[in-house]
């Protein structure tokens, strides 16, 4: 038997795929070769570590799972805000080119430099500055936004406050279903 189908025919073995005639067979020749013998030996320690190791879990650190969700949302955060600053570039690249090739073209139409008036093309670039400027100050309007309903949401005082909001509110539905109930004339309860 040849050392190459033996060593898989071991494996088989060691997984218990084998039939008896065959476990014979390969008894037979361990006896035999010292070679082979070494490395049925040396499969048998390792598939003993690893059922070993296979009954004996090892757990996480404590709050892993919790910086490891954190540390995937601040991943998220970062690449929505890199997705959006590529888009903008991207936009305002856009358009420059844009308005760049409409200039280039009128110029190589043969239309005189003169007779294009540079005014309307400083007006909309100084519209386009405009624009940009007022976006970024609404992202910075937002993000302090954010920012402060995070910070808000943190402190113990808001969460008390929603409590007393939402048992009040419960108290007022409770109050009005019992004061309708009782006063209520029968062909209003109708139309309820």
């Amino acid at each position: 038997m040849a050392h190459d189908t033996f060593t898989e025919k071991l494996s088989l073995w060691l997984d218990n795929e084998l039939g008896p005639a065959e476990v014979t067979q390969l008894q037979a020749h361990l006896n035999e070769c010292a070679e082979c013998s070494r490395v049925y030996q040396a499969m048998q320690r390792f598939d003993s570590m690893f059922r070993v190791a296979a009954t004996h879990m090892v757990e996480p650190q404590t709050g892993f799972s919790a910086r490891f969700e954190a540390r995937l949302v601040q991943q998220q955060q970062a690449k929505r805000w890199q997705t959006w600053a590529g888009v903008a570039v991207l936009l305002v690249g856009s358009v420059a080119m844009a308005m760049l090739l409409a200039i280039a073209g009128l110029l190589l139409l043969g239309l005189n430099p003169n007779s294009l008036n540079l005014w309307l093309v400083y007006y909309w670039l100084g519209t386009l500055g405009e624009v940009v400027n007022q976006a970024r100050a609404c992202v910075n309007i937002g993000s302090a936004l954010a920012w402060v309903i995070f910070i808000t949401m943190k402190q113990p005082f808001f969460w008390g406050y929603v409590a007393v909001a939402l048992m009040m509110t419960g108290l007022w539905a409770w109050i009005m279903r019992l004061t309708y109930q009782r006063h209520m004339p029968v062909t209003l309860q109708l139309f309820i």
